[in-house]
Parts: C-alpha cells; sequence; structure tokens
C-alpha cells in the first residue's frame, strides 16, 4: 500500500496511505513481541471495536478519521469486508503454539492478512472489481506465503509455525524441529512445495495485471519480478530458510532494482 501510494495521484494517495496506516497499526498490534498474548487479544477487540465505530462515523483518532473518510469518499465499491477479515486473520494469530493444518487453510489465512489488501486498492485503482478480484486476491496469497518462507526463523521465535501440519507429518517432520531452527531433506521438500504454490499465484497475478487501469500493470508486476526474486534465493538456497543468513531470506539492493528494470520491461516492451 505504501508503494501503491507513490504511484498514484495525489487525491488517490491519500487514501492509500490511510489504508496503509489502518493495516500498519493493525500488524504492529498482532507482532508486538514484548506483549503478552491476552493483552494482544484484549487490542485486537478493541481495535475491532474501534472500526466498528469509524464506520459509524466515530472515529478515535486522526488516522480513523482518515480511513472513515476514504470509506465514504469509495462508498459502495470499497466495503468493510476486507477489513473485518483482516481483523479475524490477526486474531488466529493471537494465540500460543500458532499452527495451520493443511494448504487449503493456509490460503485463507494467506488471504485475510494479505489478500484483503488488493481489495481495499483495487477501489483506489477504479478497477473492474469483478475481473480483478480474484488477480488481486491471488497477489495477495503469494506474497503472504513468500513471507511466510522469508521469515520462518523470526516466526520460529514466537512460537509459530506456519508450514501445514500435514505436509510436515507427511515428512517426519515435528514443530519443535522447526521451532528448534532445525532442518532436514523433509523439511526443505515441505518449504518447496509452498514456494510452488506461491509462484503459480505469482502467475495467476500476472496474467489478471492487464485487468487494472493506468499504472495498476507495472505495479502489479515489479511486485511479481520482486517476490520471484524471493523464490529464486529460496531455491539457491535449497529451500533452507531456518539456516539462511540473518533472521529472513533476503535478496540484495541490486536484485530489488533489477526486479524493477524487468517489470518495466515485462509490461511495456513490444518483445515481453
Amino acid at each position: 500500500l505504501l508503494f501503491a501510494s507513490k504511484l498514484l495521484p495525489p487525491a488517490t494517495a491519500k487514501d492509500a496511505s490511510a489504508l496503509y496506516a489502518w493495516c500498519r497499526r493493525l500488524d504492529e498490534i498482532t507482532d508486538d513481541a514484548d506483549t503478552d498474548l491476552v493483552t494482544i487479544q484484549q487490542r485486537l477487540a478493541e481495535w475491532d471495536d474501534r472500526f466498528d465505530a469509524l464506520c459509524d462515523g466515530r472515529p478515535v483518532d486522526g488516522m480513523d478519521a482518515a480511513l472513515a473518510q476514504c470509506l465514504q469518499r469509495n462508498e459502495g465499491s470499497l466495503t468493510e469486508q476486507p477489513f473485518q477479515d483482516m481483523i479475524a486473520g490477526m486474531k488466529s494469530d493471537a494465540v500460543d503454539g500458532r499452527t495451520v493444518e493443511n494448504i487449503d487453510e493456509l490460503e485463507v489465512y494467506a488471504y485475510r492478512v494479505a489478500g484483503t489488501v488488493g481489495l481495499m486498492l483495487l477501489p483506489l485503482l477504479d478497477a473492474d472489481m469483478d475481473r480483478a478480484r480474484t488477480p488481486a486476491i491471488a497477489l495477495g496469497k503469494a506474497i503472504q506465503l513468500i513471507n511466510i518462507l522469508r521469515d520462518a526463523a523470526p516466526d520460529a521465535a514466537l512460537g509459530r509455525v506456519y508450514l501445514p501440519q500435514d505436509m510436515l507429518a507427511s515428512e517426519n517432520v515435528s514443530n519443535e524441529n522447526i521451532l528448534n531452527l532445525q532442518s532436514s531433506d523433509g523439511y526443505r521438500r515441505v518449504v518447496r512445495k509452498v514456494a510452488d504454490r506461491a509462484g503459480e499465484l505469482l502467475a495467476e497475478a500476472e496474467i489478471g495485471k492487464s485487468t487494472l487501469p493506468g499504472l495498476g500493470p507495472l505495479f502489479v508486476q515489479i511486485i511479481v519480478e520482486l517476490y520471484r526474486g524471493y523464490l529464486i534465493k529460496l531455491k539457491q538456497l535449497n529451500y533452507d530458510n531456518l539456516n539462511a543468513e540473518g533472521d529472513r531470506v533476503k535478496i540484495s539492493t541490486l536484485q530489488k532494482i533489477a526486479a524493477s528494470g524487468n517489470a518495466i520491461y515485462a509490461t511495456y516492451s513490444p518483445f515481453s
């Protein structure tokens, strides 16, 4: 959302910034490592109430008021549902020993915490909601799946294991192995399966970028190229994201610049 705001006209960018601020504050509540779970659960419940209040014209602060104005300006196309779905996704993280049973549950979670962002942004882009909805959700889900693979070690430190339990069990990988940052051939096979699914979702989003007006296709292609870079990095690491250098899987600044160049070529070159 923050990146999107830089590609939009000033009036629309103001709405994108309001969306970003709301999502960012919600994320900070959920991922506050210095706060106990009971307090986080209480704060999420309060955030839920705050959203209802701003929708009723009773914003608590200036940032809530900015989101309320965004909703009013986009009434009819920007609904409350994606916001409510995102809150539900964040609430699912506020538990002790967070796990996910299967890939279907993982994709529902990915929609709630990331696919919803696309649904929030589409009205601001004046997109055809019927045509653009599915690719936008695919992009958000792909981003979240890849971020999960990038953040395996930091998530383990928080007691969270997002890789599907049924896949891990089939490879005889325990949650304790992951929480102790113990990789194995079986573990890496599970990472690869989730990475492959993320790649499929990126391809779906790439095909659907033409449903967006203006700079929308370029915006999508930049994200697709950037996150493909992370998938390439994971492959180079032999899908061992627990022993990657640093806390998370990263790519270089040069690789990020190259991704932008590739996106421009893919979007505007007659030979792409």
